[in-house]
């Protein structure tokens, strides 16, 4: 059986694909026959062809066994599975002690899974038919068409004025897989794939789209992120936040509402309202202070809005730049500076370099000074980067840092990580990954205030 995108994707589906949980555990009814070619048994004899599917939260943890079973002289077995979420489990096909196949098989609730297959040529005679499986095969059908239109648009092969209507095109296609099967993993995927192209050419028809995957209990994660971005863009800060109240109505577990708390938070912090961000931020630890998971998330969050927000003084630091001059918290005073924490092999560096490079020129004969601290382990990735580049502001000379105490002092979590700092020493912001593009409008505020 073909290895699909599906099942790729699959391993992030876990809060907000939002599959109804009944108080008992959901159960799928599962079956399997099997066939055994004459070269192997000339009675047909099918039996003691073991079927096991079990869950396992860790690659070390022991295996939880949800359903084993052997197949009769026919080759049938049929049986109940329970399992405690809906996801892809792990299914081991063996007879006498001999493993012979491992793949995964979804299971939602009230599915039905039916597994044929002959032996010995299993892997390449199975096939699995069930809602979701139905489901995945429609979307990896629409999915591998979208992905070649999105070929033939990078290398110029579709006309620019019919660029729009294609997109359009696929954003419906998508949504039509999760009007088909509604409540699927499928469509939670396909929802998703429709939000991301309507955010870029259709914003309006985007929340459209978000606002029934929400009436089918599948959007509320899109809800979260391109649902509130917008709204905060669009309404601003008071939009953001009544959007997200409104959600609050919808989330059917303490996870849901949890993660809304936290966009809460992080809204204000987008939003440089600091003070408003440290009070949310306590209501939250005293909602949620006995969930042991989040102290990750807290601590961060804390530490940014403590030692990293807005107005407060950058952390000390020093290193020696390729020019050979002594750089640190003292020495940047006077300018408006970028530090920039990333690695040189960073996909999403190399992407933006040459934006990079043409907003620099464009404000730095103006008051713009720009740093690179660059953490690659081999010095020759960094060499190797400007062999076909050309660079226009300073490195960070690596044996000159303390990378350690950079990435912990600066709260570094993602590359590239970028942090602007006003004239007086204090940050201005902080700007992770693909932020970049919010960068600008702050360096031409406050060059013009300096």
């Amino acid at each position: 059986m073909r290895s699909n995108i599906f099942f790729l994707l699959f391993t992030g589906l876990l809060l907000f694909s939002q599959c109804s949980r009944s108080p008992e555990m959901p159960e799928s009814y599962f079956e399997a026959r099997i066939q055994v070619t004459d070269v192997i048994d000339s009675t047909g004899n099918a039996s003691g062809f073991e079927f096991m599917l079990y869950s396992q939260a860790t690659e070390t943890s022991s295996r939880d066994t949800l359903f084993i079973q052997k197949t009769d002289s026919t080759g049938f077995l049929a049986g109940n599975i329970r399992f405690q979420n809906p996801g892809a489990y792990p299914l081991q096909i063996s007879r006498d002690g001999e493993a012979i196949l491992s793949m995964r098989v979804l299971l939602a609730e009230q599915d039905s899974i039916r597994f044929t297959g002959q032996f010995p040529d299993i892997q390449e005679s199975l096939k699995i038919d069930s809602r979701e499986q139905r489901a995945v095969e429609v979307f990896d059908r629409v999915d591998a068409g979208f992905t070649r239109t999105r070929r033939f648009i990078a290398v110029g092969a579709i006309a620019d004025s019919l660029i729009l209507e294609e997109l359009s095109k696929w954003a419906k296609l998508y949504e039509q897989v999760a009007d088909e099967y509604p409540g699927t993993f499928a469509a939670s995927f396909a929802l998703e794939a429709s939000v991301q192209i309507l955010s870029d050419i259709n914003p309006n028809d985007m929340l459209r789209v978000i606002d029934k995957g929400l009436v089918q209990n599948q959007s509320l994660g899109l809800a979260l992120t391109y649902g509130k971005d917008f709204k905060a863009r669009s309404k601003g800060l008071s939009g953001g936040m009544a959007y997200l109240d409104s959600l609050k109505a919808l989330a059917e577990t303490e996870d849901q509402l949890r993660a809304i708390e936290q966009m809460v938070v992080e809204l204000y912090y987008d939003s440089l309202l600091v003070s408003e961000g440290r009070a949310a931020l306590q209501k939250f630890k005293r909602q949620f202070e006995d969930e042991e998971e989040l102290s990750y998330w807290y601590k961060n969050m804390r530490f940014e809005l403590e030692d990293l927000a807005p107005g407060t003084p950058v952390p000390a630091f020093e290193f020696l730049s390729t020019e050979g001059d002594t750089v640190n918290q003292e020495t940047i005073k006077g300018n408006l500076t970028l530090l920039e924490f990333t690695l040189m092999g960073n996909g999403l560096y190399q992407e933006q370099y040459d934006q990079l490079t043409v907003s620099y020129q464009l404000f730095a004969d103006s008051g713009l000074s720009m740093y690179t601290m660059a953490f690659d382990e081999s010095s020759t990735t960094i060499l190797a980067f400007f062999e076909e580049r050309d660079r226009y502001w300073s490195l960070a000379e690596p044996p000159s840092m303390d990378r350690k105490r950079l990435l912990e002092d600066f709260n570094v979590q993602y590359y590239p990580t970028r942090v602007l700092i006003n004239s007086d020493g204090t940050i201005i912001r902080k700007f992770i990954g693909e932020e970049l593009d919010d960068l600008i409008p702050y360096i031409t505020a406050h060059l013009a205030t300096n």
